[in-house]
């Protein structure tokens, strides 16, 4: 481990002697350099800089300008469009779920409008209901199996293609 490190201390001193060496070197031909150009060079040059900088600078804000903007519209459009379809699906489900809704009250409905006989042993009948989008058709058994005890057997279809079936017993003294 310390051979190591002494090996790297080596290599980090070379690369520092040799960097300064070098930033030295470049130092003085620049220094050279410049003491030997003209001073009209050196103004034609800071005002080319100076435009090129201004040029390039307003190219990017426009660009990174127009790419911001149809970035934000495109995450608003997805948003949008996302939001709109999970609506649609919302929508969609609900009103699936009225239109049961709505039949299973008609099936109810239908089921309550059975009117029977009572002073018979046996009798029957048939109801029909409506609510709002909803629509069934019932139908009833009911059977005296004493004096005093009723049996009764009912189902209904409705329009959302449920049934809906009921089986009671009443008694009475």
């Amino acid at each position: 481990l310390q051979a190591n490190q002494k090996v790297l201390q080596k290599a980090n001193t070379y690369t520092d002697n040799t960097a300064k060496d070098v930033l030295k070197s470049a130092n003085d031909n620049t220094e050279r350099r410049a003491a030997v150009a003209e001073d009209n060079a050196i103004k034609r040059s800071g005002h080319y800089t100076d435009e090129r900088s201004v040029q390039t600078l307003n190219s990017a804000n426009t660009y990174t300008n127009h790419r911001a903007i149809q970035a934000e519209n495109n995450a608003v459009a997805r948003s949008n469009n996302y939001t709109d379809n999970r609506f649609g699906e919302l929508r969609k489900s609900m009103k699936h779920t009225e239109k049961r809704l709505n039949a299973g009250i008609a099936g109810v409905t239908a089921l309550s409008s059975i009117p029977y006989s009572s002073g018979n042993n046996f009798s029957y009948g048939i109801g029909v209901g409506n609510y709002q989008n909803g629509n069934a058709v019932a139908a009833g058994v009911q059977f005296r199996a004493s004096p005093s005890t009723n049996v009764r057997l009912n189902i209904s279809w409705d329009s959302a293609g449920n049934n809906a079936t009921g089986i009671g017993i009443a008694g009475g003294w």
